[in-house]
């Protein structure tokens, strides 16, 4: 089993949203998914339970709650005992021993991030943190920045500055644009079971076309979280 972790020391960059994007194109990629649930606020376990009300879940998602050191172990064990590819880790905002525990025993890092001055300062501050951490342990693991909420029209001034800034550090060549379809998802629940039932509908067919482009642009970003992970277990 492999851990790709999504984590950011601000909170509202995008970083829970981000990985159940890709959670949602992992299981249509028929991956067997677990999530660490390390956030207090719970976010993963409330869009689960919107997802089963609605019919929008999937049998090989499956959350186990990791906000202590001693619960991120046991779901570890028990996910890798079980038999799941791939462990997606929500984790709590700021930096903290859990993060730490989690951060060392990741395969791949995720750092979402809005393109706002205070998130790219937030960024590079979790990047440093992270690279501290795994240089501390002797570690190296590949990470990358993923632009979150970009605007689907002309960038601003500040936003083009704080992007390019951002392009000197590794990053996702596909970012997640500021949609209502992945605005929705906590309450819709996974894209792909959210638009199975729409196309069902002949009223939702122009929003289901509005969440195909979003899980277009999330399946980019799973197909190269899945590169980055081949390549490591490789030794590229």
């Amino acid at each position: 089993m492999e851990l790709v972790n999504f984590t950011s020391f601000k909170g509202g960059a995008g970083k829970t949203t981000a990985l159940m994007a890709v959670c949602s194109c992992l299981l249509e990629r028929g991956k067997k998914v677990a999530i660490f649930e390390a956030d207090d606020n719970r976010p993963i376990s409330k869009w689960r339970d919107n997802a089963i009300e609605k019919g929008t879940w999937h049998d090989n998602c499956s959350v186990l709650i990791a906000d202590t050191l001693s619960n991120f172990e046991a779901a570890y064990e028990e996910a890798s005992k079980s038999g799941y590819h791939i462990a997606l880790a929500d984790s709590q905002g700021g930096g903290s021993n859990l993060n730490d525990m989690i951060l060392i025993n990741s395969d791949f890092i995720v750092l979402p991030t809005a393109l706002t001055t205070l998130d790219a300062d937030e960024v590079i501050e979790t990047y440093q943190h992270v690279i501290k951490t795994l240089a501390r342990e002797g570690l190296e693991i590949d990470l990358a920045i993923l632009k979150t909420r970009v605007p689907t029209s002309k960038l601003t001034q500040s936003q083009m500055r704080t992007s390019t800034l951002l392009d000197e550090l590794p990053v996702f060549s596909q970012p997640l644009h500021l949609r209502d379809a992945f605005a929705d998802m906590k309450f819709k629940g996974l894209l792909h079971q959210t638009i199975l039932k729409m196309k069902q509908n002949p009223n939702d067919a122009l929003h289901a076309s509005h969440f195909q482009k979003a899980i277009d642009e999330a399946d980019i970003i799973t197909a190269d979280i899945l590169s980055a992970l081949e390549n490591a277990t490789n030794g590229n």
